[in-house]
């Protein structure tokens, strides 16, 4: 058997191998520590301490942003750390916030003494919402083959999961009606579990990616919103409230405008003005030249030469 050490060729190809195969644990590895913030989430919410729940499971957020583009800067994509991250977003991301929106509702029911059907309910909506987070996360696995697209197909589910505690710790902050904040909460996660699951088209990272790259004023814009948070960081619930609420309104808008296009387009008795026939020539980069101003010939002369 050939000893490496005599063998150079042989000993840097077991030195690369070593390398990929510590690299490739890295990816794996930051998607692990999000499964275990998402654990220390529950164990948080089986406290009662919800405010801790909700910032792990920001935490765990961030570090799901983070394993994709380090996978693919060193190269260590493969189909187990696909599946992988897809098992852990489902607990991270669905399991957890509707563990603790369950808690804090059952908290509600106790302390206000609903009626005894409003438990049942909120059994339902938040089992409804980690059950449309793995519907939303089979589908985006089945996708994942075809081509790169820009924007996401439902609400992506580390969205939805940010959305709910960016909006839980607002309104357990400025919110005093126990009744209302109840209700509250039984609509955000039904609107949100029907995003996920829906063909509403969300922005990607590499929409903003592609805006910023190249740009100063997208490298201005991110300075700024990172000094913001960390200067005003005791305004850190309101901050990620109003981001994640432009985000979902954006998709929201997009529909209705794609909506509105086509119903003008292929409606029969749609009435197009001119505005609008203006706006799609300047769509299509096309422009509307005046007709030259055809005078008549005088009388007498001949257009022959």
């Amino acid at each position: 058997m050939p000893n490496p050490a005599d063998n150079p060729a042989l000993s840097d190809t077991n030195g690369e191998k070593q390398r990929r195969r510590t690299v490739y644990v890295l990816p794996n590895l930051i998607t692990s520590g999000s499964l275990f913030s998402a654990l220390c989430s529950l164990i948080a919410t089986s406290h009662g301490d919800y405010v801790m729940g909700c910032y792990l499971i920001l935490l765990s957020a961030v570090l799901d942003g983070l394993d994709g583009p380090i996978a693919r800067l060193t190269h260590t994509q493969s189909p187990f750390g696909v599946q992988y991250d897809s098992l852990c977003d489902c607990v991270a991301f669905g399991v957890a916030p509707a563990f603790l929106m369950y808690h804090k509702l059952a908290e509600i029911n106790e302390e206000v003494a609903l009626y005894r059907w409003t438990d049942d309910i909120s059994v339902g909506v938040c089992g409804l919402f980690a059950v449309c987070g793995a519907i939303r996360l089979a589908r985006f696995n089945l996708q994942i083959n075809d081509e790169e697209k820009l924007f996401f197909t439902g609400l992506p589910i580390p969205a939805a999961a940010a959305a709910v505690v960016s909006t839980f710790l607002v309104i357990e902050s400025f919110l005093t009606d126990s009744r209302i904040l109840h209700w509250m909460i039984l609509i955000l996660m039904l609107v949100l579990a029907y995003l996920m699951v829906s063909t509403v088209p969300f922005a990607g990272p590499k929409v903003f990616l592609r805006r910023m790259r190249g740009s100063i004023r997208g490298l201005v814009t991110a300075v700024f919103a990172i000094f913001f948070t960390v200067t005003f960081r005791e305004f850190f619930p309101i901050i990620a409230f109003a981001v994640m609420m432009s985000y979902l309104g954006l998709g929201v808008v997009k529909v209705l405008r794609q909506k509105r296009k086509a119903m003008r387009e292929y409606s029969p008795g749609g009435d197009i003005t001119i505005d609008d026939m203006v706006d799609e020539e300047e769509e299509s980069g096309d422009a509307i030249s005046p007709e030259p101003n055809k005078t008549p010939p005088p009388p007498g002369s001949s257009s022959q030469t």
